[in-house]
Protein backbone atom coordinates (compact mmCIF):
# COMPACT_ATOMS: atom_id res chain seq x y z
CA UNK A 1 0.00 0.00 0.00
CA UNK A 2 1.09 3.55 -0.65
CA UNK A 3 2.78 5.16 2.40
CA UNK A 4 3.80 8.57 1.03
CA UNK A 5 0.38 10.17 1.25
CA UNK A 6 0.53 13.96 1.54
CA UNK A 7 -1.80 15.62 4.02
CA UNK A 8 -2.32 19.39 3.98
CA UNK A 9 -3.98 21.18 6.86
CA UNK A 10 -5.44 24.62 6.11
CA UNK A 11 -5.94 26.59 9.28
CA UNK A 12 -8.75 29.14 8.94
CA UNK A 13 -8.01 30.86 12.23
CA UNK A 14 -8.07 34.65 12.35
CA UNK A 15 -4.73 34.72 14.20
CA UNK A 16 -1.54 35.29 12.25
CA UNK A 17 1.55 33.17 12.87
CA UNK A 18 3.17 32.67 15.28
CA UNK A 19 0.24 33.53 17.55
CA UNK A 20 -1.11 30.51 19.41
CA UNK A 21 -4.12 28.95 17.69
CA UNK A 22 -6.60 26.58 19.31
CA UNK A 23 -7.43 25.24 15.85
CA UNK A 24 -3.77 24.38 15.30
CA UNK A 25 -3.62 22.67 18.69
CA UNK A 26 -6.44 20.35 17.60
CA UNK A 27 -4.58 19.70 14.34
CA UNK A 28 -1.45 18.61 16.23
CA UNK A 29 -3.41 15.63 17.62
CA UNK A 30 -4.59 14.64 14.15
CA UNK A 31 -1.21 15.30 12.51
CA UNK A 32 0.59 12.98 14.95
CA UNK A 33 -1.76 10.15 13.97
CA UNK A 34 -1.17 10.80 10.26
CA UNK A 35 2.59 10.66 10.76
CA UNK A 36 2.21 7.34 12.57
CA UNK A 37 0.65 6.10 9.32
CA UNK A 38 3.70 7.23 7.38
CA UNK A 39 1.98 10.27 5.86
CA UNK A 40 3.68 13.57 5.12
CA UNK A 41 1.96 16.49 6.82
CA UNK A 42 2.07 20.21 6.23
CA UNK A 43 -0.02 23.17 7.37
CA UNK A 44 -0.84 26.66 6.15
CA UNK A 45 -2.69 29.57 7.72
CA UNK A 46 -4.76 31.51 5.21
CA UNK A 47 -4.40 34.70 7.22
CA UNK A 48 -0.61 34.58 6.68
CA UNK A 49 -1.12 35.03 2.92
CA UNK A 50 -2.42 37.96 0.93
CA UNK A 51 -5.43 36.22 -0.55
CA UNK A 52 -7.77 38.77 -2.04
CA UNK A 53 -11.54 38.32 -1.82
CA UNK A 54 -13.33 37.14 -4.94
CA UNK A 55 -14.49 34.09 -6.85
CA UNK A 56 -11.90 33.85 -9.62
CA UNK A 57 -8.61 32.00 -9.92
CA UNK A 58 -6.51 35.18 -9.85
CA UNK A 59 -7.87 38.44 -8.46
CA UNK A 60 -5.04 40.53 -9.86
CA UNK A 61 -1.82 42.17 -8.66
CA UNK A 62 -0.74 41.16 -5.17
CA UNK A 63 -3.02 38.12 -4.98
CA UNK A 64 -1.15 35.12 -3.54
CA UNK A 65 -3.91 32.56 -4.03
CA UNK A 66 -2.37 30.98 -7.17
CA UNK A 67 0.80 30.18 -5.18
CA UNK A 68 -1.28 29.07 -2.19
CA UNK A 69 -3.24 26.70 -4.41
CA UNK A 70 -0.08 24.91 -5.55
CA UNK A 71 0.15 23.33 -2.07
CA UNK A 72 -3.49 22.22 -2.31
CA UNK A 73 -2.88 20.58 -5.67
CA UNK A 74 0.07 18.63 -4.29
CA UNK A 75 -1.96 17.13 -1.41
CA UNK A 76 -3.83 13.82 -1.37
CA UNK A 77 -5.81 14.60 1.78
CA UNK A 78 -7.09 18.09 2.52
CA UNK A 79 -7.99 18.93 6.11
CA UNK A 80 -9.65 22.27 6.82
CA UNK A 81 -9.91 23.60 10.35
CA UNK A 82 -12.09 26.52 11.35
CA UNK A 83 -13.31 28.12 14.55
CA UNK A 84 -17.04 28.78 14.77
CA UNK A 85 -17.57 32.51 15.15
CA UNK A 86 -21.03 34.00 15.74
CA UNK A 87 -22.57 30.73 14.63
CA UNK A 88 -20.67 30.64 11.33
CA UNK A 89 -17.40 29.26 10.02
CA UNK A 90 -14.66 31.87 10.03
CA UNK A 91 -14.37 34.54 7.35
CA UNK A 92 -11.07 32.97 6.27
CA UNK A 93 -12.79 29.64 5.70
CA UNK A 94 -15.53 31.31 3.68
CA UNK A 95 -12.93 33.16 1.61
CA UNK A 96 -11.11 29.90 0.92
CA UNK A 97 -14.27 28.28 -0.44
CA UNK A 98 -15.11 31.32 -2.56
CA UNK A 99 -11.64 31.40 -4.12
CA UNK A 100 -11.69 27.66 -4.78
CA UNK A 101 -14.84 28.23 -6.83
CA UNK A 102 -12.65 29.95 -9.41
CA UNK A 103 -10.54 26.82 -9.91
CA UNK A 104 -13.54 25.02 -11.43
CA UNK A 105 -13.06 27.08 -14.58
CA UNK A 106 -9.39 28.04 -14.64
CA UNK A 107 -7.72 24.78 -13.59
CA UNK A 108 -9.97 22.01 -14.91
CA UNK A 109 -8.55 18.92 -16.58
CA UNK A 110 -8.38 19.56 -20.35
CA UNK A 111 -9.47 16.01 -21.21
CA UNK A 112 -12.08 15.02 -18.61
CA UNK A 113 -13.07 18.54 -17.45
CA UNK A 114 -12.71 17.33 -13.87
CA UNK A 115 -12.23 20.00 -11.22
CA UNK A 116 -8.73 20.16 -9.69
CA UNK A 117 -9.94 18.83 -6.31
CA UNK A 118 -11.23 15.59 -7.82
CA UNK A 119 -9.78 12.48 -6.12
CA UNK A 120 -8.75 14.44 -3.04
CA UNK A 121 -10.03 13.28 0.35
CA UNK A 122 -11.57 15.91 2.62
CA UNK A 123 -11.63 16.20 6.41
CA UNK A 124 -12.88 18.90 8.77
CA UNK A 125 -11.83 20.19 12.19
CA UNK A 126 -14.31 22.37 14.10
CA UNK A 127 -14.01 24.31 17.34
CA UNK A 128 -16.89 26.25 18.84
CA UNK A 129 -20.51 26.16 19.86
CA UNK A 130 -22.16 22.74 19.52
CA UNK A 131 -25.52 24.13 18.38
CA UNK A 132 -24.23 26.22 15.49
CA UNK A 133 -21.52 23.69 14.69
CA UNK A 134 -24.24 21.34 13.49
CA UNK A 135 -24.83 23.78 10.62
CA UNK A 136 -21.20 24.53 9.75
CA UNK A 137 -20.24 20.87 9.49
CA UNK A 138 -22.63 19.64 6.75
CA UNK A 139 -22.44 22.90 4.80
CA UNK A 140 -18.65 22.87 4.65
CA UNK A 141 -18.46 19.19 3.71
CA UNK A 142 -21.05 19.79 1.00
CA UNK A 143 -19.17 22.81 -0.38
CA UNK A 144 -15.96 20.82 -0.74
CA UNK A 145 -17.76 17.88 -2.30
CA UNK A 146 -19.10 20.25 -4.97
CA UNK A 147 -15.51 21.30 -5.62
CA UNK A 148 -14.60 17.66 -6.30
CA UNK A 149 -13.42 16.40 -2.90
CA UNK A 150 -14.60 13.10 -1.44
CA UNK A 151 -15.91 12.85 2.11
CA UNK A 152 -15.01 9.56 3.81
CA UNK A 153 -17.16 8.26 6.68
CA UNK A 154 -16.73 10.12 9.97
CA UNK A 155 -14.40 12.72 8.49
CA UNK A 156 -14.87 15.37 11.19
CA UNK A 157 -13.26 16.11 14.52
CA UNK A 158 -15.14 18.65 16.59
CA UNK A 159 -14.47 20.14 19.98
CA UNK A 160 -17.30 21.99 21.71
CA UNK A 161 -16.71 23.65 25.10
CA UNK A 162 -19.07 23.27 28.01
CA UNK A 163 -21.74 25.94 28.22
CA UNK A 164 -20.47 27.13 31.61
CA UNK A 165 -16.96 28.05 30.43
CA UNK A 166 -15.24 30.46 28.06
CA UNK A 167 -11.99 28.50 27.91
CA UNK A 168 -10.54 27.54 24.56
CA UNK A 169 -9.35 24.13 23.42
CA UNK A 170 -5.85 24.47 24.86
CA UNK A 171 -6.84 25.91 28.24
CA UNK A 172 -9.72 23.43 28.66
CA UNK A 173 -7.37 20.50 27.95
CA UNK A 174 -9.46 19.45 24.98
CA UNK A 175 -6.67 17.12 23.90
CA UNK A 176 -7.79 14.73 26.66
CA UNK A 177 -11.43 14.60 25.59
CA UNK A 178 -12.64 11.12 24.64
CA UNK A 179 -14.67 12.19 21.60
CA UNK A 180 -11.80 14.27 20.22
CA UNK A 181 -9.34 11.38 20.36
CA UNK A 182 -11.84 8.83 19.07
CA UNK A 183 -12.97 11.00 16.14
CA UNK A 184 -9.36 11.92 15.30
CA UNK A 185 -8.50 8.25 14.90
CA UNK A 186 -11.60 7.59 12.79
CA UNK A 187 -10.78 10.54 10.54
CA UNK A 188 -7.20 9.40 10.01
CA UNK A 189 -8.05 5.72 9.47
CA UNK A 190 -10.87 6.40 7.03
CA UNK A 191 -9.17 9.20 5.07
CA UNK A 192 -5.92 7.26 4.63
CA UNK A 193 -7.79 4.14 3.53
CA UNK A 194 -9.80 6.13 0.99
CA UNK A 195 -6.71 7.97 -0.28
CA UNK A 196 -4.99 4.63 -0.89
CA UNK A 197 -8.01 3.34 -2.80
CA UNK A 198 -8.17 6.47 -4.94
CA UNK A 199 -4.46 6.22 -5.68
CA UNK A 200 -4.96 2.71 -7.06
CA UNK A 201 -8.36 3.35 -8.66
CA UNK A 202 -8.99 7.07 -9.17
CA UNK A 203 -12.38 8.40 -10.17
CA UNK A 204 -12.26 8.83 -13.94
CA UNK A 205 -15.63 10.46 -14.52
CA UNK A 206 -15.52 12.38 -17.79
CA UNK A 207 -17.51 15.56 -17.24
CA UNK A 208 -17.09 16.47 -20.89
CA UNK A 209 -18.87 13.29 -22.00
CA UNK A 210 -21.55 13.71 -19.35
CA UNK A 211 -22.26 17.21 -20.66
CA UNK A 212 -22.42 15.92 -24.23
CA UNK A 213 -24.92 13.24 -23.23
CA UNK A 214 -27.03 15.81 -21.39
CA UNK A 215 -27.08 18.00 -24.51
CA UNK A 216 -28.07 15.02 -26.64
CA UNK A 217 -30.98 14.23 -24.32
CA UNK A 218 -32.14 17.86 -24.41
CA UNK A 219 -31.94 17.98 -28.20
CA UNK A 220 -33.80 14.70 -28.56
CA UNK A 221 -36.57 16.03 -26.32
CA UNK A 222 -37.16 19.08 -28.53
CA UNK A 223 -40.69 19.11 -29.91
CA UNK A 224 -40.50 18.68 -33.68
CA UNK A 225 -44.09 19.51 -34.55
CA UNK A 226 -46.04 22.57 -33.51
CA UNK A 227 -48.25 22.04 -30.46
CA UNK A 228 -51.62 23.72 -30.50
CA UNK A 229 -52.50 25.32 -27.17
CA UNK A 230 -56.05 26.33 -26.38
CA UNK A 231 -57.20 28.08 -23.20
CA UNK A 232 -58.22 24.84 -21.49
CA UNK A 233 -57.60 23.65 -17.92
CA UNK A 234 -54.13 22.35 -17.08
CA UNK A 235 -53.98 18.58 -16.85
CA UNK A 236 -53.56 17.27 -13.32
CA UNK A 237 -51.88 14.08 -12.14
CA UNK A 238 -55.20 12.35 -12.73
CA UNK A 239 -54.85 10.97 -16.28
CA UNK A 240 -58.64 10.90 -16.70
CA UNK A 241 -58.89 14.67 -16.35
CA UNK A 242 -59.28 16.42 -19.69
CA UNK A 243 -57.00 19.28 -20.53
CA UNK A 244 -53.60 20.15 -21.91
CA UNK A 245 -50.31 18.86 -20.50
CA UNK A 246 -48.03 21.89 -20.11
CA UNK A 247 -45.25 20.26 -18.12
CA UNK A 248 -42.78 20.65 -21.02
CA UNK A 249 -43.14 24.43 -21.13
CA UNK A 250 -40.48 26.62 -19.46
CA UNK A 251 -41.98 28.81 -16.76
CA UNK A 252 -41.29 32.18 -18.49
CA UNK A 253 -43.04 30.96 -21.65
CA UNK A 254 -46.00 29.60 -19.71
CA UNK A 255 -46.45 32.90 -17.84
CA UNK A 256 -46.61 34.79 -21.14
CA UNK A 257 -49.01 32.26 -22.63
CA UNK A 258 -51.32 32.45 -19.63
CA UNK A 259 -51.51 36.22 -19.90
CA UNK A 260 -52.20 35.98 -23.63
CA UNK A 261 -54.98 33.46 -23.10
CA UNK A 262 -56.75 35.92 -20.83
CA UNK A 263 -56.76 38.33 -23.76
CA UNK A 264 -58.24 35.84 -26.20
CA UNK A 265 -55.09 34.66 -27.98
CA UNK A 266 -54.54 31.15 -29.27
CA UNK A 267 -50.95 29.88 -29.16
CA UNK A 268 -48.74 27.45 -31.02
CA UNK A 269 -45.39 26.35 -29.62
CA UNK A 270 -42.94 26.29 -32.52
CA UNK A 271 -39.72 25.45 -30.68
CA UNK A 272 -39.67 24.75 -26.94
CA UNK A 273 -35.89 24.68 -26.64
CA UNK A 274 -35.53 28.12 -28.24
CA UNK A 275 -38.70 29.41 -26.49
CA UNK A 276 -40.31 30.40 -29.79
CA UNK A 277 -44.08 30.43 -30.15
CA UNK A 278 -46.84 32.03 -32.18
CA UNK A 279 -49.80 34.02 -30.89
CA UNK A 280 -52.93 34.49 -33.01
CA UNK A 281 -56.10 36.52 -32.49
CA UNK A 282 -58.72 37.61 -35.00
CA UNK A 283 -56.67 36.32 -37.91
CA UNK A 284 -53.52 38.28 -36.98
CA UNK A 285 -50.44 36.36 -35.92
CA UNK A 286 -47.12 37.22 -34.34
CA UNK A 287 -44.07 35.08 -33.65
CA UNK A 288 -42.42 35.66 -30.28
CA UNK A 289 -39.10 34.65 -28.85
CA UNK A 290 -38.27 35.14 -25.18
CA UNK A 291 -34.84 36.18 -23.91
CA UNK A 292 -33.72 36.74 -20.30
CA UNK A 293 -35.70 39.70 -19.02
CA UNK A 294 -36.97 40.73 -22.46
CA UNK A 295 -39.59 39.84 -25.04
CA UNK A 296 -38.87 40.44 -28.70
CA UNK A 297 -41.66 40.42 -31.28
CA UNK A 298 -41.12 39.53 -34.91
CA UNK A 299 -43.58 39.87 -37.79
CA UNK A 300 -45.11 36.57 -38.82
CA UNK A 301 -43.70 36.90 -42.34
CA UNK A 302 -40.13 37.05 -40.94
CA UNK A 303 -38.24 33.78 -40.75
CA UNK A 304 -37.98 33.33 -37.00
CA UNK A 305 -34.91 31.11 -36.97
CA UNK A 306 -32.64 33.41 -38.96
CA UNK A 307 -29.37 33.04 -37.10
CA UNK A 308 -26.80 35.63 -36.18
CA UNK A 309 -24.47 34.05 -38.72
CA UNK A 310 -26.99 34.62 -41.48
CA UNK A 311 -27.41 38.25 -40.45
CA UNK A 312 -23.65 38.72 -40.56
CA UNK A 313 -23.65 37.30 -44.08
CA UNK A 314 -26.30 39.83 -45.09
CA UNK A 315 -24.29 42.66 -43.53
CA UNK A 316 -21.20 41.61 -45.46
CA UNK A 317 -23.17 41.37 -48.71
CA UNK A 318 -24.40 44.90 -48.05
CA UNK A 319 -20.84 46.20 -47.81
CA UNK A 320 -20.59 46.48 -44.02
CA UNK A 321 -17.56 45.35 -42.01
CA UNK A 322 -18.11 42.05 -40.20
CA UNK A 323 -15.78 39.68 -38.31
CA UNK A 324 -14.46 36.54 -39.97
CA UNK A 325 -16.21 33.49 -38.52
CA UNK A 326 -14.16 30.39 -37.72
CA UNK A 327 -17.24 28.37 -36.84
CA UNK A 328 -18.95 26.98 -33.76
CA UNK A 329 -17.52 24.16 -31.67
CA UNK A 330 -18.98 21.98 -28.94
CA UNK A 331 -15.77 21.37 -27.01
CA UNK A 332 -12.26 22.70 -26.62
CA UNK A 333 -10.92 19.56 -28.31
CA UNK A 334 -12.88 20.37 -31.48
CA UNK A 335 -11.14 23.73 -32.08
CA UNK A 336 -8.62 23.65 -34.99
CA UNK A 337 -5.94 25.79 -33.36
CA UNK A 338 -3.52 25.51 -36.30
CA UNK A 339 -5.96 27.17 -38.72
CA UNK A 340 -6.79 30.16 -36.51
CA UNK A 341 -5.39 33.64 -36.88
CA UNK A 342 -5.17 35.86 -33.82
CA UNK A 343 -6.53 38.09 -32.36
CA UNK A 344 -9.84 36.31 -31.77
CA UNK A 345 -13.17 36.66 -30.02
CA UNK A 346 -14.69 33.68 -28.20
CA UNK A 347 -18.33 33.82 -27.14
CA UNK A 348 -21.45 31.68 -26.69
CA UNK A 349 -23.24 30.78 -29.91
CA UNK A 350 -26.49 32.00 -28.36
CA UNK A 351 -25.83 34.64 -25.73
CA UNK A 352 -26.84 38.09 -24.62
CA UNK A 353 -25.69 41.00 -22.45
CA UNK A 354 -22.00 40.24 -23.23
CA UNK A 355 -22.07 37.26 -20.87
CA UNK A 356 -18.96 35.11 -21.33
CA UNK A 357 -17.70 37.15 -24.29
CA UNK A 358 -13.89 37.13 -24.46
CA UNK A 359 -12.39 39.71 -26.82
CA UNK A 360 -8.93 40.39 -28.23
CA UNK A 361 -7.53 36.95 -27.41
CA UNK A 362 -3.88 37.04 -28.47
CA UNK A 363 -2.56 33.56 -27.63
CA UNK A 364 -3.58 29.91 -27.74
CA UNK A 365 -3.44 29.79 -23.94
CA UNK A 366 -5.87 32.71 -23.62
CA UNK A 367 -8.20 31.03 -26.11
CA UNK A 368 -8.08 27.73 -24.21
CA UNK A 369 -8.98 29.47 -20.95
CA UNK A 370 -11.91 31.28 -22.58
CA UNK A 371 -13.15 28.13 -24.33
CA UNK A 372 -12.92 26.19 -21.06
CA UNK A 373 -15.24 28.68 -19.36
CA UNK A 374 -17.75 28.49 -22.21
CA UNK A 375 -17.68 24.70 -22.29
CA UNK A 376 -17.99 24.41 -18.51
CA UNK A 377 -21.15 26.57 -18.69
CA UNK A 378 -22.61 24.30 -21.36
CA UNK A 379 -22.29 26.87 -24.15
CA UNK A 380 -21.32 26.21 -27.74
CA UNK A 381 -18.04 27.99 -28.53
CA UNK A 382 -18.27 30.54 -31.34
CA UNK A 383 -14.98 31.94 -32.67
CA UNK A 384 -14.61 35.12 -34.71
CA UNK A 385 -11.79 37.43 -35.70
CA UNK A 386 -11.32 40.44 -33.45
CA UNK A 387 -12.00 43.76 -35.18
CA UNK A 388 -10.20 46.81 -33.87
CA UNK A 389 -12.23 49.98 -33.86
CA UNK A 390 -15.12 51.83 -32.26
CA UNK A 391 -18.52 50.29 -31.58
CA UNK A 392 -21.55 52.02 -33.08
CA UNK A 393 -25.27 51.32 -32.83
CA UNK A 394 -27.14 52.18 -36.05
CA UNK A 395 -30.89 52.90 -36.07
CA UNK A 396 -32.98 52.50 -39.22
CA UNK A 397 -36.66 53.51 -39.45
CA UNK A 398 -38.70 52.39 -42.44
CA UNK A 399 -35.44 51.52 -44.25
CA UNK A 400 -34.08 55.04 -43.80
CA UNK A 401 -31.09 56.11 -41.73
CA UNK A 402 -32.34 57.63 -38.47
CA UNK A 403 -29.32 57.92 -36.20
CA UNK A 404 -26.06 56.57 -34.86
CA UNK A 405 -24.45 56.52 -31.41
CA UNK A 406 -20.98 55.42 -30.42
CA UNK A 407 -21.08 52.90 -27.58
CA UNK A 408 -18.16 53.25 -25.18
CA UNK A 409 -17.24 51.22 -22.09
CA UNK A 410 -17.72 53.02 -18.78
CA UNK A 411 -15.12 55.76 -18.54
CA UNK A 412 -14.04 59.00 -16.93
CA UNK A 413 -12.53 61.97 -18.77
CA UNK A 414 -9.73 63.91 -17.11
CA UNK A 415 -10.00 67.64 -16.46
CA UNK A 416 -6.59 68.20 -14.88
CA UNK A 417 -8.21 68.94 -11.51
CA UNK A 418 -10.15 65.98 -10.16
CA UNK A 419 -8.92 62.52 -9.20
CA UNK A 420 -10.24 59.39 -10.92
CA UNK A 421 -12.35 58.65 -7.85
CA UNK A 422 -13.85 62.15 -7.89
CA UNK A 423 -14.54 61.93 -11.62
CA UNK A 424 -16.24 58.57 -11.02
CA UNK A 425 -18.64 60.10 -8.50
CA UNK A 426 -19.24 63.17 -10.69
CA UNK A 427 -20.21 61.01 -13.65
CA UNK A 428 -22.68 59.07 -11.53
CA UNK A 429 -24.37 62.36 -10.65
CA UNK A 430 -25.14 63.07 -14.31
CA UNK A 431 -28.88 63.43 -15.04
CA UNK A 432 -30.54 60.36 -16.47
CA UNK A 433 -28.13 57.76 -15.11
CA UNK A 434 -30.30 55.11 -13.51
CA UNK A 435 -29.35 52.35 -11.11
CA UNK A 436 -27.81 49.30 -12.81
CA UNK A 437 -30.97 47.30 -12.05
CA UNK A 438 -33.38 49.84 -13.57
CA UNK A 439 -34.14 48.12 -16.86
CA UNK A 440 -36.00 51.10 -18.30
CA UNK A 441 -33.00 53.44 -18.01
CA UNK A 442 -31.09 54.24 -21.19
CA UNK A 443 -27.80 54.80 -19.37
CA UNK A 444 -26.78 53.44 -16.00
CA UNK A 445 -24.43 54.42 -13.23
CA UNK A 446 -20.77 53.52 -13.59
CA UNK A 447 -19.61 50.42 -11.73
CA UNK A 448 -16.18 50.07 -10.14
CA UNK A 449 -15.18 46.41 -9.78
CA UNK A 450 -12.15 44.12 -10.02
CA UNK A 451 -11.92 44.75 -13.77
CA UNK A 452 -11.62 48.45 -13.00
CA UNK A 453 -8.89 47.78 -10.44
CA UNK A 454 -6.96 45.65 -12.92
CA UNK A 455 -7.16 48.36 -15.58
CA UNK A 456 -6.02 50.94 -13.03
CA UNK A 457 -2.99 48.85 -12.12
CA UNK A 458 -2.19 48.15 -15.78
CA UNK A 459 -2.18 51.88 -16.52
CA UNK A 460 -0.04 52.62 -13.47
CA UNK A 461 -2.81 54.71 -11.92
CA UNK A 462 -4.58 54.80 -8.56
CA UNK A 463 -7.95 56.22 -7.58
CA UNK A 464 -6.10 59.35 -6.44
CA UNK A 465 -4.49 59.94 -9.86
CA UNK A 466 -5.42 63.25 -11.51
CA UNK A 467 -5.87 62.66 -15.24
CA UNK A 468 -4.67 65.28 -17.74
CA UNK A 469 -7.44 67.31 -19.35
CA UNK A 470 -9.14 65.36 -22.13
CA UNK A 471 -7.61 61.96 -21.34
CA UNK A 472 -10.16 59.13 -21.32
CA UNK A 473 -9.66 56.31 -18.84
CA UNK A 474 -11.86 53.25 -19.33
CA UNK A 475 -13.14 51.53 -16.21
CA UNK A 476 -14.45 48.50 -18.12
CA UNK A 477 -13.43 46.40 -21.10
CA UNK A 478 -16.88 45.37 -22.27
CA UNK A 479 -19.63 47.68 -23.47
CA UNK A 480 -22.54 46.78 -21.21
CA UNK A 481 -25.28 49.14 -20.15
CA UNK A 482 -25.47 47.90 -16.56
CA UNK A 483 -21.80 48.77 -15.90
CA UNK A 484 -22.25 52.36 -17.10
CA UNK A 485 -21.51 52.26 -20.84
CA UNK A 486 -21.76 55.62 -22.64
CA UNK A 487 -23.83 56.56 -25.68
CA UNK A 488 -22.27 59.39 -27.72
CA UNK A 489 -24.34 60.87 -30.55
CA UNK A 490 -22.54 60.34 -33.87
CA UNK A 491 -25.48 60.74 -36.25
CA UNK A 492 -23.87 63.41 -38.41
CA UNK A 493 -20.51 61.62 -38.64
CA UNK A 494 -21.59 58.51 -40.55
CA UNK A 495 -20.15 58.49 -44.08
CA UNK A 496 -22.72 58.48 -46.94
CA UNK A 497 -21.32 55.22 -48.34
CA UNK A 498 -21.87 53.49 -44.99
CA UNK A 499 -25.40 54.92 -44.83
CA UNK A 500 -26.19 53.39 -48.22
CA UNK A 501 -24.85 50.01 -47.05
CA UNK A 502 -27.05 50.26 -43.94
CA UNK A 503 -30.11 51.00 -46.08
CA UNK A 504 -29.31 48.02 -48.30
CA UNK A 505 -28.95 45.79 -45.24
CA UNK A 506 -32.22 47.00 -43.66
CA UNK A 507 -34.17 46.09 -46.80
CA UNK A 508 -33.40 42.43 -46.10
CA UNK A 509 -35.92 42.61 -43.24
CA UNK A 510 -39.59 43.41 -42.88
CA UNK A 511 -39.07 45.43 -39.69
CA UNK A 512 -40.16 49.05 -39.63
CA UNK A 513 -37.44 49.73 -37.07
CA UNK A 514 -34.07 48.01 -37.05
CA UNK A 515 -31.05 48.47 -34.81
CA UNK A 516 -27.68 46.79 -35.24
CA UNK A 517 -24.06 47.18 -34.19
CA UNK A 518 -21.14 48.13 -36.38
CA UNK A 519 -17.44 48.09 -35.47
CA UNK A 520 -15.13 50.24 -37.56
CA UNK A 521 -12.02 52.38 -36.94
CA UNK A 522 -13.61 55.50 -38.43
CA UNK A 523 -17.24 55.96 -39.51
CA UNK A 524 -16.47 59.19 -41.35
CA UNK A 525 -14.38 57.47 -44.05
Amino acid sequence: MRNNIKVLFINCTLKKSPEISNTEALWHIVAALYRQKGCQTDQLRIVDFQILPGTTWDEGPGDEFPQFFESIQAADILIVGTPIISGMRSSQCQKLIERLQGTRHAKIDPVTRQFPLYNKVFGLLLLGDATTGSYCSPQTCYDFSQLGCINPPQNQVAWFPRMDTNMGFIQALGKNQITVNRDARLLVENSVALAQILHQTPIKTNLREATKEAWAIAEAATVEDAIGIDPLPIRTDDTDTEGIDYHHLPKPVWIIIQEGMRRGFRFQVIDLREKIFEAEREGKGFIYRTYPGNLYRMNSDQEYNQSKSRKLELMEQSGLTVPLSYGTFKTLADIPFDSLKFPLVAKPDAGSLSRNVFTNLQTVEQLKQAASVLEADGDLIKLESHIYGHNYRILMINHQYAGCVERRPANVIGDGKHTILQLFHLRNQEPGRGDRYEYHSTIHQLVFDRTSRRLLHKAGYTLETVLPAGEIFYLQEKITAFTGADLVDSTDELHPSIIQSCIKFSRQFAFLTLGFDLITPDISL
